[in-house]
């Protein structure tokens, strides 16, 4: 598979390219591309947050360490007093930093089911959840996040699945076809919940503007091609 670096420049590389489209064809502004790309980086990593002592994993817990301690700052800004808020900001990032961390650690396997297909989609929907509902980004650019979040994700998938071709030797290496999985019967529970999170998210999500309508012509159509008896 590939290394840290590898992936770490490759989705820094792919996700440039695709921020200058964007800035480019009027999508975006200069603040919103910064962010773009920061997703489409990070998301690079994101498969193998799933391996316990990766250098991703460390780098996304303490990512995630840090957004914990933000996210209670300025949500209960206002509500405690100011030594209790740096407390509670402090616990959060050190539970999320160690006690999940390690848990986690403890209930996934690499190259298990965060290797494979629909939890890279699953990755751009929870940024639509978590940037919609919970950050009040607009509709527009959080699809755009969520866009940026999968490809990163499947970017990484697919340089797992490059680096398990040994060109020289002319042979596949052992690792071949753990990165991109849709389904493994060895864990059918796991990949029930996770395609039923897939639906779920499909189901629920904000539409863009358009589609909604479209959507909701497609069944009107549909249902008026229906005889009535």
């Amino acid at each position: 598979m590939a290394n840290f670096k590898t992936h770490i420049a490759v989705a820094a590389v792919g996700s440039l390219v695709a921020t200058g489209i964007c800035l480019q064809a009027g999508m975006v502004n200069q603040t919103e591309a910064a962010g773009l790309f920061t997703f489409g980086t990070v998301a690079g990593l994101l498969p193998d947050i799933d391996s316990d002592h990766s250098v991703p994993a460390q780098w996304l817990f303490r990512l995630f360490s840090l957004a914990t301690a933000l996210l209670i700052l300025l949500g209960w800004q206002g509500k405690l007093p100011l030594w209790q808020l740096l407390a509670c900001a402090g616990a959060g990032a050190v539970v999320m930093r160690y006690i999940v961390l390690n848990l986690f650690a403890r209930i996934t396997v690499h190259r298990g089911l965060f290797h494979s297909l629909p939890a890279a989609l699953l990755a751009g929907l929870v940024t639509i959840a978590l940037g919609h509902q919970l950050a009040g980004w607009s509709l527009h650019f959080t699809w755009l996040a969520a866009a940026f979040v999968t490809c990163g994700y499947l970017l990484h998938l697919l340089l797992d699945e490059a680096f398990s071709v040994n060109l020289t030797g002319s042979h596949l290496k052992q690792s071949f076809g753990t990165a991109l999985t849709l389904f493994s019967p060895a864990a059918w529970l796991s990949y029930l919940l996770l395609y039923s999170a897939v639906i779920a998210g499909i189901w629920l999500m904000p539409m863009p503007r358009g589609v909604d309508a479209s959507l909701h012509g497609s069944v009107t159509d549909l249902l008026a091609m229906i005889p009535v008896w």
